[in-house]
């Protein structure tokens, strides 16, 4: 539950998608050329979070049922991009006016 008290609940598939670590994101190494991201196919438990611990006051650390636990969700990125209606709706109707 966020601090506005809205609640948001994230599909298992995307959110491990949205991995931002390096494995899954591929790193540049020493000489500047990247590498490729983990490309082997993942298991069904790969998509089902194990636990969910917080990481300082800026993300979430999410240990996934195949072990995986190296990225860190952004607690911001999160919040702008919960797939409820209501948000998706706010998403697409724009940024609000600017009071005044």
């Amino acid at each position: 539950m966020w601090g506005d008290g809205h609640e948001s609940y994230y599909p298992g598939g995307p959110l491990r998608k949205a991995c931002g670590c390096a494995s899954c994101r591929g790193e540049t190494h020493l000489f500047g050329r990247g590498t490729l991201p983990t490309l082997k196919p993942l298991r069904p438990e790969a998509f089902l979070p194990a636990s969910v611990a917080p990481v300082g006051n800026y993300g979430l650390k999410v240990t996934w049922g195949d072990g995986h636990d190296h990225g860190i969700y952004d607690l911001r990125e999160l919040r702008d991009a919960c797939p409820c209606d209501e948000c998706a709706a706010a998403r697409a109707s724009g940024p609000a006016e600017p009071p005044g």
